[in-house]
């Protein structure tokens, strides 16, 4: 069947879908007067370049003007320390997979065609809000003082500041990420909860950031303001990523989605840009992170002290630096501890099975069907055997069968220690630490974000510093896929064992796509060649039926300490078993169009008798004449995949969003 994709327009149509379309939407607000040209035409061209429409707004209708201080975009590119306008280009490129365009390097001065954000009905079609910085935004703050600006009256000015102010606080309530940039990181700081005029340092209300973390541009005001409205300054970090007031009463949906950026360098308006598009595609709702993960954790038991050297692998974890209680590892007794531990404001719900592989299994080792049909009633396997011992290779096709089919699994440290591991290292994680040639350093070190936003390494995730690139990278750049902030990089501190042989497997890819690697931590230890095999993330789908697993790695393990709250690590580990749950709960079925011209949400136009879910593989076959589907007016239609055929028109009104989410 020849598939064509007709759209009937009712007013404005804004699509979301991964799958086929790509036409998100995030909306964009630029001061009337005095826009910063790079901040603006930066994020603009990497939004469009990832496949969202940005709608330009401003405080009112007309041109914006814009400005650039010291030269084009190859001067800002080049005032960056230890970049230059080739690298941006490079990282662009990477990033958006899209040539940077040389002709935008100048300031035209003015930004044609904004239309006025008073006309935004709501942020129902957005996915996102972005304001752009420069030294006219700071009029549109909510601290009681509105200038005129070019023509523009000073109730305008107002009345802009407070539109923004509801479509911010609308866009939170929803799960909706919104950020300030530069000057602009300012207005999410005095942006107040609705409800609360009166309270705060100035009588205007409690800030939405109020108790959270924030950066902003590097002037000696910043500090104070942040201060008096109660917000932590983070006056080093090029982006931060942090949470509303709880008097918001967003029932979790905004949590860890009001980013900051500190200043005008293209190369950090790539990276702000990067890490908004991994909060809006990799954040699961509020409701998902919330929904029971029925976890497996395979495992070889608990560390014998009294006989753990390494030439008792029956004792799975080797005591390699001691009995010592403070040097013992960690083992499947903290593992446990750290999902069942009710200290963490995540808000997780682990359903938590063990299976000790040196027990009675409640499978037959060497029967595959058997341990796939096992697996298969769980969201996600944790693997945490060490030795080789009990590993079947039936046990191995289980796993990779298991997230072949669209179930989640994770593994750190151990779990790729590879003495015969080969089915699991080069068909799911393809990465491991051989037996052949193993050495370890225990020693304190920094793990690097290198994918800041993406929701296994960043939510609720606080880092202890931002430094520059270290100097094992030199030479050896982190890999495609890659946030890259080409300057300063978030990072946090723990003490724990680094195997010092940690590799990708030959014929390994990187990015963002299907069966490939996405790096998420980087290390700043020796040798070089193990700093950037720390963490990654992977979407699975070896058989290539649209059934995608998630897959997540992180290197380090040993020390007990990294699995109690609040370490980042502990944290990271959590998240990283609720994002590989995916939609595995999803029963996915076909539903198919039976209804000729009608309403989507007639029961009787389906052939299961009911409406579409979020699980659905919808099917609407080519029609013998023109047929209308009407969706129904300000809803949101989530649907799996869409195989639509001839003469088929979709009415999506405004305000409706309709998303093909690919998910499995």
């Amino acid at each position: 069947m020849s598939k064509q994709y007709h759209l009937f327009l009712v007013g404005m149509i804004t699509l979301f879908s991964h799958a086929l379309f790509s036409q998100d939407s995030i909306l964009m607000f630029v001061s009337y007067d005095s826009t910063y040209y790079s901040e603006f035409i930066v994020m603009y061209e990497a939004l469009t370049a990832s496949g969202y429409y940005v709608d330009v707004r401003s405080g009112g209708s007309g041109n914006a003007n814009s400005y650039l201080i010291g030269g084009d975009l190859v001067a800002q590119a080049n005032g960056l320390s230890g970049s230059s306008y080739t690298e941006f280009v490079a990282q662009f490129q990477n990033m958006f997979a899209s040539p940077w365009n040389a002709a935008l390097n100048g300031d035209p001065g003015v930004i044609n065609g904004v239309d006025s954000i008073q006309d935004v009905p709501s942020m129902a079609p957005y996915q996102a809000l972005i304001v752009v910085g420069g030294r006219g935004v700071v009029d549109y703050r909510i601290d009681g003082s509105y200038p005129a600006q070019l023509g523009l009256p000073a109730s305008q000015i107002e009345s802009a500041a407070n539109k923004l102010n509801a479509l911010a606080a609308e866009a939170l309530m929803a799960g909706k990420p919104i950020m300030g940039q530069c000057h602009g990181a300012s207005i999410p700081a005095f942006w107040r909860v609705p409800g609360t005029a009166g309270n705060g340092f100035d009588n205007l209300g409690n800030s939405l950031l109020d108790g959270s973390v924030a950066t902003g541009y590097p002037e000696a005001a910043t500090g104070p303001n942040l201060s008096n409205l109660n917000i932590a300054f983070r006056p080093d970090d090029k982006v931060v990523i942090g949470t509303p007031n709880p008097l918001l009463n967003d029932n979790g949906n905004g949590t860890y989605k009001i980013l900051t950026t500190r200043d005008w360098y293209p190369q950090t308006v790539a990276h702000a840009a990067r890490t908004l598009i991994n909060v809006v595609r990799t954040y699961p709702s509020s409701d998902d992170r919330s929904e029971p993960v029925s976890l497996l954790i395979i495992h070889g038991g608990e560390v014998n002290a009294s006989d753990c050297a390494p030439s008792n692998q029956d004792n799975d974890i080797p005591c390699n630096y001691g009995t010592d209680p403070a040097d013992l590892p960690a083992d499947i007794t903290d593992l446990l501890a750290l999902f069942g531990s009710g200290m963490y404001q995540d808000n997780f719900n682990f359903v938590v099975h063990d299976v000790n592989l040196f027990e009675t299994t409640p499978f037959d080792l060497n029967n595959q069907s058997e341990i796939q049909d096992y697996l298969d009633t769980f969201d996600v396997i944790f693997f945490y055997k060490h030795w080789s011992s009990q590993v079947t290779d039936e046990l191995q096709h289980a796993i990779v069968h298991f997230a072949d089919e669209g179930g989640g699994v994770v593994s750190i440290h151990h779990g790729l220690y590879n003495q015969n591991k080969n089915i699991l290292v080069n068909d799911l994680f393809q990465a491991h630490s051989p037996a052949s040639g193993w050495s370890a350093n225990r020693t304190t070190y920094q793990i690097f974000q290198t994918n800041y936003g993406h929701f296994v390494s960043s939510f609720m995730l606080n880092n202890d510093n931002a430094s520059s690139a270290p100097g094992v990278w030199t030479g050896n750049p982190p890999l495609a896929g890659s946030n890259l902030s080409l300057s300063l990089y978030p990072n946090f501190t723990l003490f724990d064992e680094l195997y010092n042989n940690m590799q990708f497997v030959g014929g390994a890819t990187f990015g963002e796509g299907i069966n490939e690697i996405t790096p998420i931590f980087s290390n700043n230890q020796s040798p070089s060649s193990q700093c950037h095999v720390h963490g990654f993330v992977k979407l699975f789908d070896m058989d290539e039926d649209g059934n995608i697993g998630r897959i997540v790695f992180g290197q380090a393990r040993e020390t007990k300490q990294n699995y109690q709250y609040p370490h980042p690590y502990a944290q990271f580990i959590r998240n990283a078993v609720v994002w590989a749950k995916g939609t595995r709960s999803c029963s996915p079925e076909t539903v198919t169009w039976i209804g000729g011209s009608g309403d989507w949400l007639n029961d009787n136009n389906w052939t299961s008798g009911e409406i579409p879910t979020s699980c659905s593989q919808v099917v609407i076959p080519d029609q013998g004449a023109e047929t209308e589907i009407s969706l129904p007016i300000s809803n949101e239609i989530l649907i799996r995949l869409l195989d639509i055929g001839l003469n088929v028109n979709l009415e999506i009104p405004l305000g409706t969003i309709f998303q093909v989410t690919g998910e499995p």
